[in-house]
């Protein structure tokens, strides 16, 4: 193990693969850990090999740079041009997803659904910006010990809108290709929904749907064998989630969901019919409930995300009080299901409902935290509390769109008022 890779101090091995190491290392200069995947000397003394292995590295510095997304593990630095050259990307405390899929290691299927949800999102991401990955399979996909996905190894992805010269043939893991991968045809997101798929069916049952005894009968099973009913492998599954995954894994690209989010909808179908789980124990049905709310319209997934990590779910029950008249706060509310009472000086001012927000003058007003109104659940109510500190330690994007939601909240506030004050005069003239 090298001490140093460029300025970089190695502290351990992580992992080791076919192409190359992954290390954590220490970036000195900005205190904080990274990883640092750095290639196999022994796959650059051959000048033809060497260049193919480089070309991997350098499009994944290219495709990976312009890649922003919670979901997708980031680029930092990289050296193409090293003896060995290397990449530094964001250190994810955690496991690869193969260690998850084995029989006796498989994971909740809540999480099962959960980490597909979020895989979706990255890969919707990804598409946006043109790429297909090519390599979806659970050694890419990181899961950390708090439960954050992280999709990484952009080296073999494809960019649909460029012009540079990328790699051609059979890329990716023969187990987790397409069909059209497969038969070297052009690929879409089509081709990487059917890799997320084989991950997820293997993630459930501890088997591969299209395994063979060799890498030629694996292809030839993934384009002409229909996969066994994942149930059929495990009797707990839902029935609903057999036709959810066959039809991610059909052999024609246009019998797939259209979209990345109908993938992902479906996937929260399912979950909402598993049995017990409320809204609030899932991170993907969390994360849908805000999606679904007016307030966040203007909020596009990675500032959701990020309100995910600091807002803190609670669930009052009918009665509770959430917001007290007179004493002092430091957080605000969003109410996310239900609905609530609004009273002051014993008076009901109004009846909230979802996509609400209480208590958010203290945000607005840090000098003066003192509640003016009482808020009571009318019903069983979900809420997201945000704390003030925590809003303000947030990125600059997310308070920016924080401060034009409550604008537009105000305005709406001001316009329904100037309209009581304006009914109350006409009854006043009329009597």
């Amino acid at each position: 193990m090298p001490l140093h890779i460029g300025k970089y101090q190695v502290q351990a091995e992580l992992g080791r693969g076919a192409s190359g190491v992954v290390y954590r290392a220490v970036d000195a200069f900005k205190g904080r850990q990274v990883a640092i995947k750095q290639l196999h000397a022994h796959l650059l003394r051959q000048p033809e090999q060497a260049e193919r292995y480089r070309k991997l590295l350098r499009n994944e510095v290219m495709l990976t740079a312009r890649l922003r997304h919670p979901n997708i593990v980031r680029l930092l630095d990289a050296d193409e041009h090293a003896a060995q050259p290397y990449l530094v990307l964001e250190c994810v405390a955690g496991q690869p997803l193969s260690a998850f899929a084995s029989a006796d290691t498989l994971l909740p299927l809540a999480q099962v659904l959960d980490i597909a949800y979020k895989c979706c999102n990255a890969l919707e991401h990804a598409q946006r910006e043109g790429l297909v990955h090519r390599d979806i399979k659970p050694a890419n996909v990181l899961l950390s010990a708090e439960g954050d996905v992280k999709l990484t190894d952009f080296g073999a992805a494809l960019a649909v809108r460029s012009d540079a010269t990328q790699l051609a043939g059979l890329v990716g893991s023969p187990s987790y290709m397409s069909p059209e991968q497969v038969q070297e045809q052009d690929l879409g997101h089509h081709s990487d929904m059917f890799s997320l798929a084989v991950v997820v069916y293997e993630l459930l049952t501890g088997r591969r749907p299209f395994d063979g005894d060799t890498d030629f009968a694996t292809l030839y099973r993934i384009t002409h064998e229909v996969p066994t009913p994942p149930r059929l492998l495990r009797t707990d599954l839902p029935e609903h989630l057999d036709a959810v995954l066959l039809r991610a894994l059909a052999k024609r690209p246009e019998d797939r969901f259209d979209t990345w989010a109908d993938f992902a909808d479906a996937l929260l179908t399912v979950q909402h019919a598993l049995p017990a789980p409320r809204p609030q124990d899932s991170e993907a049905q969390r994360f849908a409930l805000l999606r679904a709310l007016p307030f966040f319209a203007d909020f596009h997934d990675v500032a959701l995300w990020e309100l995910m990590r600091l807002g803190r779910w609670r669930w009052a029950p009918k009665g509770k009080v959430i917001l007290q008249e007179g004493l002092a706060g430091d957080s605000f509310y969003v109410l996310v299901e239900g609905q609530v009472s609004i009273t002051r000086e014993g008076w009901h001012l109004s009846t909230l409902g979802p996509g609400a927000t209480l208590g958010e003058m203290t945000y607005l007003q840090p000098d003066n935290r003192v509640r003016s109104a009482t808020a009571v659940a009318q019903t069983d109510a979900l809420v997201i509390k945000v704390p003030n500190p925590a809003l303000r330690e947030a990125s600059a994007d997310l308070q920016s769109r924080f401060d034009k939601a409550f604008i537009k909240v105000l305005v709406s506030r001001l316009a329904a008022t100037s309209k009581q004050l304006g009914a109350a005069d006409l009854g006043s003239g009329a009597d």
